[in-house]
């Protein structure tokens, strides 16, 4: 199945510390994305409701620790994690300039203990197979070509029994003219355009963003057939789809079907709870027993990694990933060398 290209992952990383350097440094890099008070509202929103899902998951029995978040950008809700469940785990995502942020955001917010930070490839997750109880993510899943890779890497660093939720993810519109482009998501003009009104724009328009124009992939056509591949491969599915905010069906098992085609039509978003099945692995106690060698896992094998403070290496291939402001970046030596020369020379010294 295709993954992301390497297009693709170098134009996240150019967004990403562009985006950073607006919020975080107050640098005018974009007029149509939020400014460091702007995003602050934002991401107050959203631990506010990461805190009440990750209430409602603990309630049902689903272990928070230890916790892989992927795509964890700016890592606001594993600081809700870390400092209001008190939870241990990984803040994952490609760009290190956000995973860097969360220091920042963990000050602002008065969260100060900090998640494990790890900057790697959702294609090759740095982590042993069948070995975490709970993997997570947030508006993640549409930034590649189809799911099913990466839900298949969550799939493989489950341990048996554990659980995988994810939530704010799109579903094929089936009904829409394109009549032309919205205005950016982020853009003054769109924040000015009442609820109505953006829903019937949606619908006419052609959605519009800056991630786009950067090489980033935005699939909100992800069509249900695709999401019921991804999530095959695990035991228990719950999966719930939203249209208009008011119109709610399942991916699978709808109780009124007339709903359910409305909700098909419309499009809409997906988010649900998923649970692997009963296998021969173990869940660990600890995020860092977990940890592999990336090198090593693109060979299919799960070998150890020392923690050497400024730079670990693998146990088994003598591989180098540098720390860099309190970030470990576990990807393969060719992938560092593509997204991440600048980390290259203190390797080579």
């Amino acid at each position: 199945m295709p993954a992301q290209s390497l297009e693709s992952q170098q134009g996240e990383i150019r967004f990403r510390r562009l985006l950073t350097e607006q919020q975080v440094d107050g640098k005018s890099r974009f007029t149509d994305e939020f400014d460091s008070a702007g995003i602050r509202r934002i991401l107050q929103q959203r631990m506010a409701d990461t805190a009440q899902a990750m209430e409602r998951l603990r309630k049902r029995g689903v272990a928070l620790s230890p916790y892989l978040e992927l795509g964890a950008e700016r890592g606001q809700r594993a600081l809700v994690l870390e400092n209001d469940f008190g939870a241990r785990g990984a803040a994952v995502d490609l760009s290190l300039d956000m995973l860097r942020s969360t220091a920042h955001y963990g000050e602002v917010f008065h969260k100060p203990r900090m998640p494990e930070r790890i900057c790697c490839d959702a294609h090759t997750l740095p982590f042993r197979t069948g070995s975490l109880p709970f993997v997570f993510c947030y508006e993640f899943l549409h930034h590649f070509p189809t799911p099913a890779p990466v839900v298949k890497e969550i799939h493989r660093v489950l341990a048996p029994g554990g659980w995988f939720f994810f939530d704010e993810e799109p579903f094929r519109k089936r009904l829409r003219l394109r009549l032309g482009h919205a205005p950016k998501m982020y853009s003054p003009l769109w924040q000015r355009l009442g609820p109505m009104r953006r829903v019937i724009e949606r619908f006419l328009l052609e959605p519009s963003c800056n991630e786009v124009e950067y090489g980033i992939i935005e699939n909100h056509d992800i069509p249900l057939a695709a999401w019921h591949e991804a999530l095959a491969p695990f035991a228990e599915r719950e999966v719930q789809l939203s249209s208009l905010r008011r119109l709610h069906s399942r991916l699978e098992g709808a109780t009124n079907p007339m709903v359910h085609g409305l909700v098909s039509l419309l499009g809409g978003r997906i988010g649900g709870l998923c649970r692997k099945g009963p296998g021969p692995h173990s869940p660990v106690k600890t995020l860092r027993e977990a940890m592999v060698c990336p090198q090593c896992r693109e060979h299919g094998q799960d070998a150890a990694l020392n923690d050497a403070g400024a730079r670990w290496s693998c146990v088994a291939c003598g591989s180098h990933y540098p720390v860099s402001d309190r970030v470990l970046v576990l990807l393969t030596a060719t992938k560092r060398a593509q997204l991440y020369p600048e980390l290259e020379a203190p390797l080579l010294a």
